[in-house]
């Protein structure tokens, strides 16, 4: 029998074979998990920009709509009535001129959008209610006043509709005639106006009635931007909703579809910023359609991928700028549900 052990060049050979084989396992898992690496971001990306889309379309859809109410635009004393105390940090819009609900200047707009600019302000004050702390240059700040849900059941007294939920709006409403109240208990808001008793307001329907602002806030944690959500309350004006609605939304833009026929047929004939359609469309019922823009960027850079792509987010382009963060552009259009009443007659 043979004992002799391995030569030294037997050694060798074995560990540089045995180096080979090791390179070539680290090799492959590196790859694979670059590979899951990107498979989650990639998920990631799409699960965050199709709540964030959802979300906003949903919303866009509904702006406008006054349940059974088909009467004149929502101006107060032209068959709207509010009984409702001002608040101190109530969501102005249109240069501070317009806030939450509905006044007798103006017909209340159903859908509004502004831009945050490079400092952080807003044009003429609007939404003083978000703070500039939770602003993001640069991204839309996008306000939708409607009725929400189902019409509420058959309804008589305040502490029905505190039973349905506390601090809110509602509207009663018939074809031909508006009412708002708030009903909140903490602010001594415990009663439903007499003026629409089942006497002086037959047949009428109760809904919620809600202002939203959707906008990108960072987190105060990481910093990475998410889209936040604030609605109207009568104690304390607007509140933010917990939490964000969807994580890593980096950029929203809007653009509004507009139809230049000489005699409005409902057909888009060219897409513009927010800022460049006038107060003579809204009136017309001219803008028929938005367009969204949502670019998600994921939560942590990855220190093997390099961004330098350019994302045009409407009329707004994005550069990567060489930094190690996935993004994915998501797009939808929306056909407004009632451009005339949404108009509402302009300013």
């Amino acid at each position: 029998m043979n004992a002799r052990g391995f030569t030294l060049v037997e050694w060798l050979i074995a560990m540089l074979i045995g180096v080979f084989l090791i390179g070539g396992g680290l090799s492959v898992f590196v790859a694979s998990r670059a590979t899951t690496e990107d498979a989650f971001d990639q998920s990631e990306l799409q699960e965050n920009g199709r709540i964030a889309m959802r979300l906003l379309t949903q919303d866009l859809k509904w702006a406008g709509f006054w349940g059974d109410y088909t009467g004149s635009p929502m101006v107060v004393g032209l068959g709207v009535t509010v009984d409702a105390k001002p608040s101190a940090n109530n969501c102005l819009n249109n240069s501070g001129q317009e806030g939450s609900l509905p006044s007798s200047v103006g017909a209340n707009r159903s859908l509004w959008v502004v831009r945050i600019n490079a400092s952080k302000a807003i044009v003429g004050g609007a939404f003083s209610c978000i703070p500039v702390s939770e602003r993001i240059a640069g991204t839309d700040v996008i306000s939708v006043k409607r009725l929400i849900g189902h019409a509420l059941p058959s309804l008589s007294t305040a502490a029905d509709l505190i039973k349905n939920d506390d601090n809110k709006y509602y509207m009663a409403t018939t074809t031909q005639a508006a009412h708002i109240f708030p009903i909140d208990e903490a602010r001594g808001d415990k009663s439903i106006p007499v003026d629409i008793n089942d006497e002086k307001m037959p047949n009428r329907q109760f809904w919620v009635y809600q202002h939203f602002l959707y906008y990108i806030s960072p987190n105060d944690k990481t910093g990475n931007p998410e889209l936040k959500k604030r609605f109207l309350t009568p104690n304390g004006g607007s509140v933010v909703i917990g939490g964000a609605m969807a994580e890593g939304i980096e950029k929203i833009s809007v653009l509004f579809g507009v139809d230049d026929s000489p005699v409005p047929d409902g057909v888009i004939d060219r897409y513009v910023a927010t800022s460049n359609v006038t107060e003579q469309e809204w009136s017309e019922g001219r803008v028929v359609a938005a367009r969204i823009f949502i670019l998600v960027r994921s939560l942590q850079a990855s220190g093997s991928y390099v961004n330098n792509n350019v994302y045009q987010v409407g009329d707004v382009p994005v550069f990567g700028n060489g930094d190690g963060y996935r993004r994915l552009l998501l797009e939808s259009s929306v056909s407004l549900r009632n451009p005339t009443v949404i108009a509402g007659g302009g300013k």
